[in-house]
């Protein structure tokens, strides 16, 4: 059946995401098998710190490696899909995988709740990832704000990314908290990949300042509210460990690592755009050759 007259795209949106979970999870199951560690499988639901370290996912194992290649696969594959439908599906499909970024966000509170581990100090969605899960859902419902796509683009998609290859829980992989980490940081990047490759909308750098001011804007509410509950959102007030930005800590010390975030920050916006820049520069020496040829 062309995918471009399926009449079903909620269907196959959710399809797609129980088929990752799936994969990962017999992945995850196969690791276990072969370590001899499959009765982790019992600490399904509980917080990581009753959880004893062995059974934990380390980042970069094997088993951390394996599954950030298979999400990268199946995110190429769901853009590759994603572009064959109509215009009217592909807004259906991203408005359901927002949906079900914000309702797996909502079960992560409820999972805190019923375990009794719920607090203020780690909860409060603060974090860039989990503010940008808002953001996200705002990107897709109110089309025509660009600033909310820029945004995704540019500091909510490569946050994600830099989740994915350093995370910063320590849970099996078959686990709640892992999995659904893992799938909502994957439609963290997988959407704007989707309505920047999939749904024609071109990233600007000229919207970068306003992208900045507001990283800053959530950063100091983020500070004010680690201030007065000695939480860590934003990793403002310290670093997790087994991240990238220990590296950073070690490097420039507490706070120079958050400044190093800045010009990291830059880095990774002239790595986003300058593409960008290059093809509208060529289409503009294009258009012009074309009037003088005239």
């Amino acid at each position: 059946m062309d995918s471009r007259r399926s009449k079903f795209p909620v269907f196959a949106a959710m399809a797609g995401l129980i088929t990752y979970l799936v994969i990962v999870c017999a992945t995850g199951l196969l690791f276990l098998i072969a370590d001899d560690k499959t009765a982790g499988i019992k600490y399904f639901w509980t917080i990581d710190a009753d959880i004893p370290s062995e059974y934990m996912t380390r980042n970069f194992s094997p088993t951390h490696i394996t599954c950030i290649l298979l999400s990268l696969i199946l995110a190429a594959a769901a853009l590759y899909l994603f572009r064959r439908q109509k215009e009217q599906s592909r807004e259906v499909i991203l408005r359901a995988l927002v949906l079900f970024m914000a309702a797996s966000e909502a079960a992560d509170w409820i999972w805190y709740i019923l375990i009794g581990h719920y607090t203020l100090l780690n909860c409060l969605p603060l974090h860039l990832c989990s503010v940008s899960i808002f953001i996200e859902f705002a990107a897709v419902f109110l089309r025509r704000n660009t600033l909310l796509k820029e945004f995704v683009y540019a500091l909510s998609m490569p946050a994600a990314l830099f989740a994915l290859a350093t995370p910063g829980w320590y849970y099996p992989l078959i686990s709640f908290q892992y999995l659904q980490s893992l799938t909502n940081h994957l439609l963290l990047a997988l959407i704007p990949a989707l309505i920047v490759w999939g749904n024609g909308y071109r990233p600007d750098y000229r919207r970068l300042p306003k992208c900045f001011l507001s990283l800053l804007f959530l950063a100091g509410i983020a500070a004010a509210v680690n201030s007065f509950l000695g939480s860590n959102y934003m990793f403002l007030s310290y670093v997790p460990r087994d991240t990238t930005l220990q590296v950073f800590e070690i490097w420039f010390g507490h706070p120079g690592y958050i400044f190093l975030e800045a010009g990291l920050i830059m880095i990774i916006w002239a790595i986003l755009y300058l593409p960008w820049i290059v093809s509208a520069a060529k289409r503009k020496r294009s258009l012009m050759s074309g009037k003088g040829e005239e």
